[in-house]
């Protein structure tokens, strides 16, 4: 496929994160120590608390559990970018305008030598490189196949027009290592009389087991 390059990406925020298995230290001393090789970068330092859902399957059904995640954000001066850690799992963000992957890069070296150095070869259990798009149709009425090649497919006997969709795919990669889930949604428009969709793109690590050595 032809590597493109917009003069103005549409891309809302990009996210590189690694997650570590279970067995990997941690400890209320590892931000602080990763801290003090970022703060140079990322000098502000904040507080992350989210309600995240746990997962558990039973004989008697799934059960939903709300769960409280803390973490930690390392922000650039201008908080378009930063760095967001949490137990066993360091991310990389950068919000709009995208530097593109010769800008975001280093970032993500950067961010996770500091890793390493605080905490040695840690088990990957997941490494995932994530792309949020937004796209703005300057019309109220769009026909996606136009300029998309997945886009959602309705049947003649049905009703052309709808106000909201949301599609998912998940296509394996590199002989089922990896996976690319792609989510495709409509989105809040930004202005009366217009369409705007998000394109979610999500590369990420199915077998952790492939990686057998760090790169810094």
């Amino acid at each position: 496929m032809r590597e493109r390059k917009y003069r103005k990406p549409p891309i809302v925020e990009v996210v590189c994160e690694f997650r570590f298995k279970p067995s990997s230290p941690w400890d209320a001393t590892i931000p602080g120590l990763i801290y003090e090789r970022l703060n140079q970068d990322f000098p502000k330092r904040r507080a992350l608390r989210n309600v995240g859902m746990q997962v558990q399957v039973e004989q008697k059904g799934i059960l939903f559990q709300p769960q409280m995640e803390e973490g930690t954000q390392f922000l650039r001066e201008d908080e378009r970018a930063f760095v967001q850690l949490q137990p066993r799992r360091i991310s990389v963000h950068h919000l709009a305008p995208y530097p593109h992957w010769e800008g975001f890069k280093p970032l993500i070296k950067k961010a996770y030598k500091s890793y390493l150095e605080v905490v040695p070869d840690p088990p990957i259990l997941r490494i995932g490189l994530r792309y949020v798009i937004k796209i703005d149709f300057n019309s109220s009425e769009v026909e996606l196949q136009k300029f998309l090649n997945v886009y959602p497919h309705v049947g003649s006997e049905l009703p052309q027009q709808y106000r909201a969709f949301t599609l998912q795919l998940l296509f394996l990669q590199e002989k089922q290592r990896d996976g690319l889930q792609l989510r495709l949604s409509n989105a809040q428009p930004t202005k009366e009389n217009t369409v705007s969709i998000i394109l979610d793109l999500d590369y990420f690590l199915i077998q952790p087991d492939s990686i057998k050595k760090h790169r810094q």
